[in-house]
């Protein structure tokens, strides 16, 4: 578009820093004024800048499953709208998975474009997860439900606001249709302010330095992002290398759901294949939208690569994505999609697989699944003087989630949280969550030996309980509803890489009237007040072997409890005495061998 035109490197960085602080700028904006809790006290939030070719030109620090894969949503609700229909200071949302495909419908996409001087040239887009979104239960993750009516208000793109004026006729259907209207308006309002300063910004960088220095810049970022994958992965080994992994159910057919990737690395071109066509066919819940996939995978692979590369399009441009329509990875209506958080987990877990088979000193071990109860209800102490309601809640902490997964020379993060944040997320204060809901924090701490084991160890799980507070007088079932819809990895835990091992498959349950009860992943239940829900998250995958691991820092896990006296000694041949943490220099060398040599029988055993 801007051939021929050259940019000087400072002005260059100015841009590309000064476009990533507006879209920080953004979120930070929403976060600090929301009402909805996921958004507030989580940051369940993505923000991205593309130009007029649809292009992901820079992105904000937050959810990577918020961010990457906007050219997707966009060019979905762009088909839908018509790209003639577009003006200044419109608003377009929608959550319809099957044209935006972006996610569950939780998630509600907003986009406004940007013109300059009469010229559309770039467009914003949001993303973030509502107060509510209609359906049965608020919060969209309820399994088990008939299809995708139940879980939320479908809205297909479609125009708030246009050229600064509120549909009301239109805004007014959908906030019919959802809970606490008023606060969702509020919301929905405060991104459309936010996006609009936002605007405010990006045209007055347009004016500093001109309309064409801005867009010859955009170009420069992509094709330097794309210059600097293609150069990398060209130094990776060619060929196909395959990985699946599995959900643990569907919430209703209790089977597995099983993700196959084969993943061909290009050398030569600096391209990677993804080919996820021969995943299982969509079954309930848990199907994952096209958009949602492609964040998945390009945040896997962004992790792998060297540190410092931006996320644009210029990482999509080296990669391409095969699925099977009709297949979990590509759902067609109105296949139910409020879990489809769980399957993005999965592929990310597939494409490090294959990937740590080429290159696994630049690959993690596996990151804990996502742990994190739900709840939903009706808090009967709380009357609205307006409508003479109860207050309705629904809240999710992050609190129990698990470890991330180590890697080469760095072990794991301590509860971690899932792949889809990226480690950009923040736990709701435990003031904030006792508060919104009739629930209290009787334990919250690191749960011992869960993490994987190597020379690199992965990070902790968690050892949560939470106490029903509801006034026994006056609650009803629907008052406490436990959804543990939106985490699994009861059945399979993390996986270890270069000879590390795996940590812990997680553990849920509650307790009523002193009697532990099973609970299970991707279920509900009514919890009745006095009774405890617990969570054991299991820990990130270790890597390298556990007998080369530094003995002192065996040593600091142990005094620090993050592992007991026995793992050290049994899975690090380290010899610590439990009451001085002294280490046993002699006995410890005589271990190691003795341990070694016994790996190396059963190596030889398996070959």
């Amino acid at each position: 578009m801007n051939a021929g035109n050259t940019i000087d490197p400072l002005t260059l960085s100015i841009i590309e820093r000064r476009l990533e602080c507006f879209n920080i700028e953004v979120g930070e904006r929403v976060f600090r004024q929301a009402f909805s809790f996921a958004t507030a006290h989580l940051r369940d939030l993505g923000v991205a800048l593309l130009d007029k070719q649809e292009r992901i030109v820079s992105v904000g620090n937050f959810f990577p499953a918020a961010s990457s894969g906007a050219d997707i949503a966009i060019k979905g609700m762009l088909d839908y709208i018509g790209r003639d229909n577009i003006h200044p200071d419109d608003l377009i949302m929608g959550n319809d998975p099957f044209i935006i495909r972006w996610g569950h419908m939780a998630d509600w996409s907003f986009v406004r474009p940007i013109f300059y001087k009469g010229e559309l040239l770039f467009y914003h887009i949001l993303k973030t997860h509502q107060y509510d979104t209609g359906g049965a239960f608020m919060g969209a993750y309820y399994p088990g439900l008939y299809d995708s009516h139940g879980e939320s208000t479908i809205i297909p793109p479609v125009k708030l606001i246009e050229e600064g004026r509120i549909d009301e006729k239109v805004y007014s259907h959908i906030l019919r249709n959802v809970r606490n209207s008023a606060v969702v308006r509020a919301d929905n309002l405060l991104v459309y302010e936010s996006m609009k300063k936002a605007e405010e910004r990006v045209l007055k960088l347009l004016d500093t330095y001109g309309r064409d220095t801005v867009l010859t810049a955009c170009d420069e970022f992509i094709k330097r992002t794309e210059a600097l994958i293609r150069k990398t992965v060209s130094t990776w080994p060619a060929g196909t290398y395959r990985a699946e992994r599995a959900a643990d159910w569907d919430g209703t057919s209790d089977e597995p759901v099983w993700l196959r990737l084969k993943l061909t690395i290009k050398p030569e071109e600096g391209q990677l294949i993804i080919d996820f066509s021969e995943s299982d066919q969509a079954r309930d819940y848990i199907n994952l939208p096209l958009g949602r996939l492609w964040a998945a995978v390009t945040s896997a692979v962004a992790w792998a690569l060297p540190p410092g590369i931006p996320h644009n399009q210029g990482l999509s441009n080296c990669l391409t994505v095969i699925t099977k329509e009709g297949t979990v990875l590509d759902p067609q209506y109105p296949a139910t999609t409020g879990g489809a958080v769980i399957l993005a987990n999965e592929s990310v877990e597939c494409v490090h697989l294959a990937l740590a088979q080429a290159v696994p000193k630049e690959t993690p071990a596996l990151w804990s699944r996502h742990l994190s109860p739900i709840f939903v209800g009706r808090r009967r102490d709380r009357i609205d003087p307006r409508t003479g309601a109860p207050q309705a809640y629904t809240e999710m902490g992050f609190h129990g989630d698990g470890g991330g997964g180590a890697l080469y020379g760095y072990d794991g993060v301590d509860s971690w949280g899932p792949y889809n944040t990226g480690g950009a997320m923040k736990k709701a204060p435990v003031e904030a969550e006792e508060w919104e809901c009739p629930y209290r924090f009787v334990r919250w701490e690191f749960l011992k030996d869960a993490c994987g084991h190597g020379q690199w160890r992965g990070g902790l799980g968690v050892h949560l309980e939470m106490l029903n507070t509801s006034d026994p007088k006056l609650w009803r079932p629907h008052d406490s509803v436990l959804q543990t819809g939106n985490f699994e990895g009861e059945k399979f835990g993390t996986l270890g890489l270069m000879g590390g091992t795996g940590g812990e498959p997680h553990k849920l349950g509650r307790i009523k009237k002193g009697k532990d009860i099973p609970l299970h992943c991707l279920t509900a239940a009514y919890l009745e007040p006095g009774e405890i829900v617990w969570t054991k998250g299991g820990g990130g995958g270790g890597v390298g072997n556990p007998l080369d691991r530094d003995i002192e820092k065996v040593r600091l896990d142990v005094f620090n409890e993050c592992i007991s006296s026995q793992v050290a000694r049994d899975v690090y041949g380290v010899v610590i005495d439990p009451e001085t943490f002294v280490v046993d220099d002699k006995a410890t060398k005589a271990l190691r061998e003795k341990l070694r040599v016994k790996q190396g029988k059963k190596g030889t055993k398996k070959s």
